[in-house]
């Protein structure tokens, strides 16, 4: 008896964690960015987003992940960096967010970013050149 109940609570826990994978484990969305804030110290980095065609926000927060869960990230500086490049450069661009966990107000917990799919000329800054490109040339009589 002591056998047969040891093995419907592994079942029953096995199940549990599944179905808290499935749930809470590694996702991807589809959003557009709208804004960040956060110094990655005293206040926690967060990516402001919309729901891609609608008007639903959704916040990420971005921080390492470190090595449990087992996602080994250690670059939330440089996933905060691409987030705000997009956010400036393509706002109304719908991008891929990966990441895991899942938003509870309640709890006040927000899914964490593992990385950002953007087109690349949402991710590439402005250079020098390209600005000198489009600069109004100034007559020789004022140089």
């Amino acid at each position: 008896m002591k056998q047969k109940l040891t093995i419907a609570l592994a079942t029953i826990v096995v199940i549990a964690l599944v179905f808290a994978y499935f749930r809470i484990g590694p996702r991807s969305w589809d959003v557009q960015i709208t804004g960040v804030t956060g110094d990655g110290r005293a206040i926690q980095y967060r990516i402001e987003t919309l729901r891609s065609g609608t008007t639903d926000s959704l916040v990420f927060r971005n921080e390492d992940a470190g090595f449990w869960p087992p996602y080994f990230k250690f670059d939330s500086a440089d996933v905060q960096s691409d987030a705000s490049r997009v956010a400036r450069h393509c706002p109304e661009e719908a991008v891929k967010v990966h990441g895991y966990s899942m938003r509870i107000p309640l709890l006040n917990m927000f899914p964490n970013v593992r990385f950002i799919d953007a087109p690349e000329r949402c991710l590439t800054a402005s250079s020098p050149a390209s600005s000198e490109e489009h600069a109004v040339p100034m007559s020789p009589d004022r140089r």
